[in-house]
């Protein structure tokens, strides 16, 4: 019997982050500064072109092939080269939110987190820059995930989030319908490219977790509030915070358990990797039963209600027959 956490006991969990307090500073959640600046990472050239596309690899044993494959497949053989500059600095985002095992599909994997940093190295950047405000003991989830290794081998500044330097962020575009403001981490903000890259699990409030909740990791304040009216908070974030590119790892994809897991026999191999410039358009692509190996009778896409808002914001499709897959 798969064990689901009530909804008062998760909001309590998710609400208290511990900091780590080993090598580095912990990371912690803080209402920051009045007056920062606003988000300026750069769209993706093609973004609005390509709003209803992704790039699809599947197969193998490589994770790391399939995400070069898939933004190849949406880009071009330019990939990365599409939309990273000489002399950028790049935020790279997984999830690192969970101290578990890459086996335990509670995080990305860490050989798409080095790819994807590789990647943007040989395009020319000046600096790339890995992080995660995570949900549990941040030094644990960095170490235990493999991605703070991977991802420092592969020449990624690796580092914890610092109270100081989350700053309020308006959220004053006319699409945002609850969230005024809220604490978005400085380098998010500062960025020239910003690439979010996400885990796809089952998750106890809204289904399934992908890309749009993945930007939950580059905010501070109150994880509890973000996660009451959850579908729109998250359509809020989306609107506010654009990434260049979002990349879904769904090499293992928890069809129970999430978003924490902690069982091998929850987790399920699909070898694939979706990219897109859309957030909503890879959820929607990727939140679809027909595509990804979620339980019997867990959710149809239609379920999936930050989708369906997503796209009334405009920001991508919730329809899957609109969806132009490059693979």
């Amino acid at each position: 019997m798969v064990h689901r956490l009530s909804r008062r006991t998760f909001l309590r969990a998710a609400g208290a982050t511990v900091c780590g307090a080993i090598a580095m500073p912990g990371c912690a959640s803080d209402t920051g500064s009045p007056g920062a600046p606003g988000f300026r990472a750069r769209a993706h050239p093609a973004a609005d072109e390509w709003k209803n596309r992704i790039g699809l690899a599947t197969g193998g044993d490589d994770p790391g092939r399939n995400a070069r494959t898939a933004i190849e497949k949406l880009c071009g053989k330019d990939g990365v080269r599409t939309f990273v500059k000489d002399g950028d600095v790049v935020v790279v985002k997984p999830n690192i939110g969970w101290a578990q095992v890459p086996e335990m599909g509670a995080t990305v994997d860490p050989a798409v987190v080095a790819t994807v940093v590789g990647l943007c190295l040989e395009a020319g950047a000046a600096k790339v820059k890995v992080f995660d405000n995570s949900v549990g003991t941040d030094a644990k989830c960095y170490q235990f995930s493999g991605i703070e290794a991977a991802a420092r081998q592969a020449g990624a500044d690796v580092f914890l989030c610092a109270r100081h330097r989350f700053r309020k962020v308006a959220f004053d575009d006319p699409r945002c319908k609850r969230l005024t403001e809220w604490p978005i981490y400085e380098d998010v903000l500062t960025a020239d490219v910003l690439i979010n890259v996400a885990i796809a699990k089952t998750h106890n409030l809204c289904y399934v977790t992908l890309c749009m909740k993945n930007l939950m990791g580059t905010q501070g304040g109150d994880r509890g509030k973000m996660h009451q009216e959850l579908a729109q908070n998250l359509v809020d974030l989306n609107v506010t915070i654009r990434p260049t590119l979002n990349i879904l790892d769904a090499t293992r994809v928890m069809v129970a358990g999430g978003p924490s897991g902690g069982r091998k026999d929850q987790v399920v191999a699909a070898r694939t990797v979706v990219v897109g410039t859309s957030s909503v358009t890879v959820d929607c692509w990727a939140a679809d039963p027909a595509n990804l190996p979620w339980p019997k009778g867990h959710h149809d896409l239609a379920a999936v209600e930050f989708v369906a808002r997503g796209a009334e914001a405009g920001l991508g499709t919730a329809d899957a027959d609109k969806i132009e897959v490059s693979a």
